[in-house]
């Protein structure tokens, strides 16, 4: 009996060992070998290895950057276009001087014309304000004599020279021989001496403030001061009562 149990003993232990030598062979076999190309050299653990040898790993993230690369210079180029667009525009600006936003403010109806007739040639929107103001006036008389008979004889020889004369008839003035109202001074000037000349008689002016009606034009929209002058240059200012406020913006 001992040596059947001995045998039993064996045969166990022979079976259980060549199962671990099976199994060891086996999985010796599925284990996977790395290796280097032949033709590339070997780096221990403690070596650095250089990294212009190192193999692109990444077409992909490279063609990225290049696409990127490719998209920041075209921006920098639009950039730098448009930064020396607003150059020109702002160096134009400047030459063209301030921003204005002019009132151009006439007493005659007629002169209120003429003034629209430019601004709408020139394509300009404007608006219009109806108000009163004071303005300096320049009467041209005669002084009175000392009687209404010696009056009425001046401007009778005022006629015969074809200067347009009356006589005032009440107040203060009255007797006086009334020559004319001007809005400016210099015409006053030149129409006193002109008429003392040709009347032979001495001339004065009487210069105070009227309040008078007038007309207020607004530009809708502000204008370089450049361009605002050479369109006033189209006016004759000489036979217009007119005043301008460029009032900057």
């Amino acid at each position: 009996m001992k040596w059947v149990f001995l045998l039993l003993v064996l045969v166990n232990a022979a079976f259980f060992g060549w199962q671990g030598f099976a199994a060891s062979e086996t999985l010796t076999q599925t284990e996977p070998v790395y290796a280097p190309p032949v033709s590339e050299r070997v780096y221990l653990s403690n070596e650095v290895r250089p990294i212009e040898a190192l193999p692109n790993s990444d077409p992909l993230g490279s063609e990225a950057d290049a696409v990127a690369s490719r998209l920041e210079s075209a921006l920098e180029q639009v950039e730098r276009s448009q930064q020396s667009e607003s150059n020109v525009v702002n160096d134009n600006a400047n030459q063209e001087g301030a921003l204005l936003c002019p009132i151009v403010v006439l007493e005659r109806d007629a002169d209120r014309r003429q003034v629209e007739t430019v601004l709408n040639q020139a394509g300009l929107a404007f608006s219009q304000n109806d108000t009163t103001g004071k303005r300096e006036k320049y009467w041209l008389y005669i002084a009175a004599p000392e009687t209404q008979k010696a009056a009425e004889d001046i401007v009778l020889r005022l006629k015969v020279k074809k200067i347009d004369s009356y006589i005032i008839a009440r107040g203060e003035m009255k007797n006086r021989i009334s020559l004319g109202l001007y809005s400016s001074l210099v015409r006053a000037k030149q129409a006193q001496t002109a008429i003392s000349e040709r009347s032979g008689m001495p001339v004065k002016i009487y210069e105070h403030e009227r309040t008078v009606n007038l007309y207020e034009l607004m530009l809708d929209q502000p204008i370089r001061e450049i361009p605002w002058q050479n369109l006033m240059d189209r006016l004759d200012f000489s036979k217009l009562l007119i005043k301008i406020e460029k009032n900057p913006c």
